[in-house]
């Protein structure tokens, strides 16, 4: 009976090591071809936002707003960013 519970239990445990290694491989795919995780995609999605979850780590947002569309609706000579990160048009000098 203890070879059995033994082989079950090593069957299970192989197929939750696949799962990681397909949801691992699909995050490598995904971040090379968005720049961003699966995770970061879904968050983004599901908050209308540019999310990365890696920026909390250096101490920004995690969301932020879709900045090249707001740079193209904001449609500037120069831009700039104040001190919280914000684009605005500058005047040229």
């Amino acid at each position: 009976m203890r070879i059995v519970t033994l082989t079950l239990s090593l069957l299970m445990l192989s197929g939750c090591a696949s799962m990681l290694t397909a949801i691992s491989t699909a995050d490598v795919v995904s971040a090379l071809i968005t720049g961003k995780t699966s995770t970061d995609n879904v968050v983004s999605v599901v908050a209308g936002e540019d999310c990365a979850v890696f920026r909390m780590f250096r101490g920004d947002p995690i969301c932020k707003d879709k900045e090249v569309e707001v740079l193209r609706e904001m449609d500037c000579k120069v831009y700039s960013w104040d001190e919280d990160n914000k684009p605005y048009c500058r005047e040229e000098k």
